[in-house]
């Protein structure tokens, strides 16, 4: 099985340059894509932007433990280190992203998508 290759993209000069919503959430942009990030036990975690049952801004939420982020709408909870399926057995998964907190920045990985990067460019 092949492993996912990443383009990282610098989000953040440094940590303390994220803005934190009340529920511990940050929202970045990278390659013109809405992610959340969030901060459990010193792990970092990236996230989509909208809540996959109904489209709801995470960044509403909140990040509860352990290492769950709750959805501001349905309360659906969503386990950031199993990939984000929801612990509520609904069967949804919140999109994931890679963090990585370097000397220089904060950088978000988006997935390579081989052959999708033709159809992008050009559709």
């Amino acid at each position: 099985m092949a492993s996912k290759k990443y383009t990282w993209h610098k989000v953040a000069g440094a940590a303390t340059d994220l803005q934190w919503t009340a529920g511990a959430i940050a929202e970045v942009s990278a390659d013109g894509t809405k992610i959340c990030l969030a901060k459990f036990q010193d792990q970092w975690f990236g996230f989509a932007h909208t809540c996959p049952h109904a489209g709801a801004p995470m960044t509403d939420g909140y990040v509860a433990g352990p290492c769950q982020v709750v959805c501001p709408v349905h309360q659906l909870k969503f386990n950031l280190k199993n990939g984000g399926r929801d612990v509520n057995g609904e069967g949804y998964t919140l999109k994931t992203y890679p963090v990585e907190v370097r000397a220089d920045g904060v950088y978000v990985g988006l997935e390579e998508a081989g052959g999708k990067g033709f159809f992008k460019k050009w559709f």
